[in-house]
């Protein structure tokens, strides 16, 4: 069998061809074959070792230049028989099997998890390829996968023993990244793979629980990001796996918004505010609005950050700047969006998955229209009366997402007036952050202000002062499965609790929590069963309802006589502002409900 044949062999079948240098071999990196050394080496100032390989198998038969080619293509007969190649080459990861069987859990269940709502190449492709080349990458994706299935498994996540494996994986991870971030100051590893290991260590701190470690890891990131766009011409773009890096740290950036703690509170600086994205005439895909419409809430968060923090920023150019660039941008978003649902491709119409991402797309745009018109409620809780209509819709939309609704589920055009049928229906799910108003560190915040502060675990004062009659948790039967997904994409729980929290209106918010406590969804550092726990509390305390009341079939809360709309909640009966402190270990949350009237009330739930 001659050459020619071999090469074609090698295309029908896939194989990866090595012809390359010794030094991309070794690296396992695409050579481009450049004689006498090859650019990929010369560029990265590596040493080129030559293609002493090729040299020695001149005098070797085709088959035995194959297997140099190939370690998969090991047998080519030179007689007439048939030839046996494997059609499926092997992609194991390591020679432990332990490991492969990570690796497989993390191709199979957490990537489908990362994307569900937007498919996401640098997952599906990049992160799968760098796995097999960057030692920091390999054991980050390994770890993140071993605590994704302990979480799904009900095992517990957290181990004392040095020996375990996740943590193993992630100390590996660790050593490696410091050799990474090292080649990369030299010039001789790319950025791309110092930022993905930035996400990935973010991922597993946060499921972890340590939120300082994790705000530190996406502090990094954004920072090594910063510096890399300054250092570029106004002429030079990046590449488009760079931008989809910067716009996964864009999104955890979104959530840290959301999700701070006293260790690590979210830094609001006059000089360090986000760009405004620049929207364009049409979208070609819902991703690429996804993208902007993130950069648009982080602009939304920072303008009131900064407000709660320095009464005289709407003073300050830059803050102007920001605040009349938005007002502007979400106006053009809005038609973009609006002309790109009218133009989507008959082909795509039908896919769930796109369907679902411009779902929540609306969702999360009613959200933030309904916050701006409402002045975030920093004056008057009274102010979000005037928006049951935007409540209703985004409870209408969540209530159509597949991941919070199974096909038997009741009609989403339900009447708010309505109770849901006597039947429960489980429902999987999604979620998100859970504040409309950027957090502070300041355990008790001037008046005015509207925060939700995550603790990294219960303060003194709470556990001291815990009775029966304020822990509350739901009972078991009710839980339904876990489902986790370590993905900081944008999700329904963020405008479901803030509909829970923020609409009076008795029946739109229990549809609400109900979603909430029905899905049982655990993504990113939020969890919807505790987030749906905290908002049932809310409600409680505004109506009156006493804390032994139990929910009713599918998480019902029921309805009280002597609140029967949104104005039977007068002003000083209103929570101001939610405080949490999170113990993930236990998983346990300590909740202080700050009232319009000045009183402050503490309680517990299990989550």
């Amino acid at each position: 069998m001659d050459d020619t044949k071999l090469r074609q062999l090698e295309r029908q079948y896939k194989l990866r061809v090595k012809t390359g240098c010794e030094t991309c071999r070794i690296r396992r990196v695409k050579c481009d074959e450049t004689k006498p050394e090859c650019l990929r080496c010369t560029k990265t100032g590596r040493k080129c070792e030559g293609y002493k390989h090729i040299a020695k198998s001149r005098d070797q038969s085709p088959a035995a230049a194959a297997s140099y080619r190939n370690p998969s293509f090991l047998v080519v007969p030179q007689t007439p028989t048939q030839p046996t190649i494997s059609r499926n080459p092997s992609r194991s990861l390591s020679p432990e099997a332990a490991e492969n069987r990570s690796f497989f859990y993390f191709q199979h269940h957490t990537l489908p998890k990362w994307t569900e709502f937007f498919d996401s190449e640098l997952w599906s492709q990049k992160i799968l390829q760098l796995s097999h080349s960057e030692p920091a990458i390999k054991h980050g994706i390994l770890a993140l996968s071993t605590m994704h299935e302990r979480f799904e498994d009900t095992t517990p996540i957290f181990s004392a023993k040095t020996n375990d494996f996740a943590f193993v994986q992630y100390m590996q991870a660790v050593k490696h990244s410091n050799d990474l971030l090292t080649a990369h100051q030299e010039g001789k590893a790319d950025l791309e793979k110092v930022l993905i290991a930035c996400i990935i260590f973010t991922c597993y701190e946060n499921l972890a629980g340590n939120y300082r470690a994790a705000n530190m890891h996406l502090r990094n990131g954004l920072r090594i990001l910063n510096q890399h766009k300054r250092s570029l011409s106004p002429l030079i773009y990046h590449t488009p796996s760079q931008e989809s890096i910067a716009n996964v740290l864009y999104r955890f950036d979104l959530q840290a918004m959301t999700f701070s703690d006293n260790a690590s509170p979210y830094d609001y600086s006059l000089d360090n505010s986000p760009d405004c994205p620049l929207i364009p005439e049409t979208y070609n895909r819902n991703a690429d609005a996804r993208n902007d419409l993130v950069g648009l809430l982080r602009c939304m968060m920072w303008i009131s950050g900064i407000a709660n923090i320095n009464p005289q920023a709407p003073e300050h150019p830059t803050w102007l700047q920001i605040y009349t660039q938005l007002m502007g941008a979400f106006e053009a978003w809005e038609v973009t969006f609006d002309r790109y649902q009218h133009n989507i491709p008959p082909i795509e119409q039908g896919d769930p998955k796109i369907y679902a991402g411009n779902t929540l797309l609306k969702i999360y745009a009613i959200m933030a229209r309904t916050i701006i018109a409402a002045g975030a409620g920093l004056r008057t809780e009274m102010a979000w009366d005037s928006f049951a209509k935007s409540f209703q819709t985004m409870v209408d939309l969540a209530e159509t997402l597949p991941i919070l609704n199974k096909p038997a589920s009741q009609p989403s055009s339900r009447s708010s007036t309505s109770p849901p049928r006597s039947t429960p229906t489980p429902r999987p799910a999604k979620h998100r952050p859970i504040a409309p108003n950027p957090a502070t560190s300041v355990r008790s915040p001037p008046p005015g202000t509207s925060t939700l502060v995550f603790l990294p675990e219960p303060t003194p004062s709470i556990t001291s002062s815990k009775t029966a009659c304020e822990y509350t948790t739901a009972p078991t039967a009710k839980r339904k499965p876990s489902s986790f997904s370590p993905s900081f994409e944008l999700s329904p729980i963020v405008p479901l609790f803030i509909t829970a929290c923020r609409c009076r209106d008795p029946v739109l918010r229990r549809r609400a929590i109900a979603l909430l406590l029905n899905c049982r969804r655990r993504e990113g550092v939020w969890d919807s069963f505790g987030a749906g726990m905290v908002a049932l509390q809310c409600v409680k305390l505004e109506e009156g309802i006493a804390e032994i009341v139990d929910l009713g079939p599918e998480n019902w809360l029921p309805l009280n006589n002597k609140c029967k709309d949104a104005t039977d909640i007068v002003e000083r009966k209103r929570v101001q502002d939610v405080f949490v402190s999170v113990n993930m270990a236990e998983r346990q949350i300590g909740v202080n409900y700050l009232m319009r009237s000045g009183e402050s009330l503490d309680r517990y739930v299990k989550f």
